[in-house]
C-alpha cells in the first residue's frame, strides 16, 4: 500500500505505508524485547481444501467475531523502587492500518472490556508506543520520532 507525499519543494512521489501485518509484526517485536508474552489470534486462511486439494473460497478464521488480533501480558513496569508482588498487566490490541476501521464486533468488545477495566488499543505501532511510554515501560526519550 502507498499513498502519496509532497516534499517542501512540491516533489510528488510515492511513499509505503505500513499494512496490518507489517504493523502487527513491529508490535510484538517492541513487545517481546519489553518481556511482554504475545498471543496471536488470527490465522492464516485455508489457501486449500485439506480434502480434494483445490483452491478454497472460505476465508473465515473460525474465531469469534470481535476479537482483537493480540492479546498481551506485560511484565509489571519498571519504576525507580519495584514494588514486590506487583502484577503483570494483561492487554488486548485490534492492529490497525493507516485508515482502518473497527467493525460494529470490534467496537462492542472494546466497549465491554473498557467496562471492565481490561485495556483495549486500536491502531499501529505509534499507539502501542504511547500506551507503553504513558504506562512506564517506554520513556519518551528512548522513542525515536
Amino acid at each position: 500500500m502507498t499513498c502519496d507525499w509532497q516534499t517542501s519543494r512540491g516533489v510528488t512521489f510515492r511513499r509505503p505505508v505500513a499494512d496490518e501485518k507489517t504493523e502487527q509484526g513491529s508490535i510484538i517485536n517492541l513487545l517481546e524485547m519489553l518481556g511482554g508474552i504475545v498471543h496471536t489470534l488470527g490465522t492464516r486462511r485455508a489457501q486449500y481444501c485439506g480434502l480434494c486439494g483445490g483452491r478454497t473460497t472460505d476465508q473465515g478464521t473460525r474465531q469469534t467475531p470481535g476479537l482483537p488480533d493480540l492479546y498481551v501480558v506485560l511484565p509489571p513496569a519498571p519504576t525507580p523502587y519495584p514494588q514486590p508482588g506487583t502484577p503483570s498487566v494483561a492487554l488486548w490490541i485490534e492492529v490497525k492500518g493507516k485508515g482502518g476501521t473497527l467493525s460494529h464486533e470490534q467496537v462492542m468488545f472494546r466497549a465491554r472490556s473498557l467496562a471492565a477495566d481490561v485495556p483495549v488499543l486500536v491502531g499501529g505501532v505509534a499507539e502501542v508506543v504511547a500506551f507503553l511510554e504513558t504506562h512506564g515501560w517506554l520513556k519518551p526519550t528512548e522513542v525515536p520520532r
